[in-house]
């Protein structure tokens, strides 16, 4: 393994070039990620949230079953904020809406399909960086405080992150 490149230009050094290596190190600028989470859950036993005339159906009396037949997801909403006392940390809020559709079985006639809603909340801490660093670009962003002339040709982008003291 090569040894890190702290700035740009040719690297020296070693056979990097017959290693299929690096010939030239180039600076690279991308947006920063801090912290990331991945997870998998398995929902069991969630409350699901009737309609007026789903209800009435299973308080009448006459039924024997109700399954489940799908879960179909509606909409996410995502609530980031800081954690106090924690610098850098902050909590992401996430509440899943699912439309559940459930066949119920009476004693007479023939099954009938309800719908409900079920809603799962999951939250999760991550670090989101704690430097103080101020972060200003070229490109164009309308209605921003930092007015950019339009773009009128493939210029580059120009990025300053300024560290507070």
């Amino acid at each position: 393994m090569a040894d890190k490149v702290c700035c740009p230009g040719p690297v020296s050094g070693g056979n990097t070039a017959a290693a299929g290596g690096f010939r030239e190190a180039v600076c690279v600028h991308t947006s920063k990620v801090y912290d990331s989470c991945r997870s998998k859950e398995c929902l069991r036993d969630i409350r699901v949230f009737l309609c007026r005339d789903a209800q009435e159906l299973l308080n009448s009396g006459g039924v024997v079953s109700v399954k489940p037949r799908s879960a179909e997801l509606l909409s996410v909403k995502i609530d980031v904020e800081k954690v106090q006392f924690n610098r850098g940390c902050y909590t992401v809020d996430i509440r899943f809406f699912y439309k559940i559709e459930c066949e119920v079985s009476c004693m007479v006639g023939r099954p009938r399909i309800i719908d409900g809603l079920s809603v799962f909340d999951k939250r999760v801490v991550l670090f989101g960086g704690e430097g103080g660093a101020r972060i200003f670009s070229s490109r164009y962003l309308e209605d921003e405080m930092d007015v950019q002339l339009c773009p009128d040709s493939n210029k580059p982008t120009a990025v300053v992150e300024a560290a507070a003291a």
